[in-house]
């Protein structure tokens, strides 16, 4: 029974002597300096290292939603785009409805009198030698509004218009060369020309249209050579009125 107590007794020695010793120099120091800052111990226990980091945690719940930012300002315009190809032509829409009846216009002014008929033919019958001059013909077949001159064997305009002459001339067979001028008050507008030997007939012919104003005068002048004129009437001169100028 004694030899048990001892031992507990021996326990409890051992187990508080460090303790003991601890304060006891803790005691010592505090005494000996007392101006510096208590130190830790660093007998009895001790900081240990750091230990390893841990694993990272499960993420946190999503936050409340901010607000809604300001709207920003208004960009630039854009550059012009490049032009599309034509479409297809859309289907034709529905009829639309009739329109209200309009206002009566007034009264208009008098129209234009009908168009003046202006035709001729003229015709020769005997030889015709006389070079360089006008050339008269013995008949006149058609002259209606006789505005054509059976004495001097010219054409008058009696009103502004476009005409249409032709005319078809035999040469004489005395002479190898003639030549004919349609005149439009004194001025050579276009020209026949028949050539042929001696003792030989030859036609030739020559049509134009002319701008005339009231007045104006057309024939037919000889240049070189001479006519054919007989019954069959060979060489003829006509003329006609096509429209009149506004």
């Amino acid at each position: 029974m004694a030899l048990k107590s001892f031992e507990c007794c021996s326990l409890l020695f051992f187990l508080f002597l460090p303790f003991c010793l601890c304060q006891e120099e803790y005691s010592e120091e505090q005494h000996e300096v007392v101006d510096r800052p208590p130190l830790e111990c660093s007998h009895c226990c001790y900081r240990g290292e750091p230990g390893n980091r841990g694993w990272p945690g499960p993420p946190g719940q999503s936050g409340i939603p901010g607000n809604h930012g300001n709207n920003g300002n208004n960009g630039l315009p854009g550059r012009e785009g490049v032009k599309g190809d034509i479409g297809n032509k859309g289907d034709m829409g529905p009829r639309g409805e009739r329109g209200v009846q309009g206002i009566k216009g007034m009264k208009g002014q008098a129209g234009i009198p009908s168009e003046l008929k202006v035709a001729f033919m003229a015709s020769m019958a005997t030889h015709f030698t006389n070079q360089n001059s006008g050339i008269i013909f013995s008949s006149v077949e058609t002259n209606v509004g006789s505005y054509f001159d059976v004495m001097t064997g010219r054409f008058s305009a009696p009103i502004a218009g476009v005409y249409f002459f032709i005319f078809n001339m035999m040469k004489h067979e005395d002479v190898e060369e003639t030549t004919v001028y349609l005149m439009h008050n004194g001025n050579a507008i276009i020209t026949m020309f028949s050539s042929e030997s001696k003792g030989k007939h030859d036609t030739a012919g020559n049509s134009g249209v002319l701008k005339l104003d009231t007045g104006d005068e057309v024939w037919l002048r000889m240049g070189n050579g001479a006519l054919h004129g007989d019954h069959q009437r060979y060489c003829t001169f006509s003329g006609f009125l096509l429209f009149e100028s506004i």
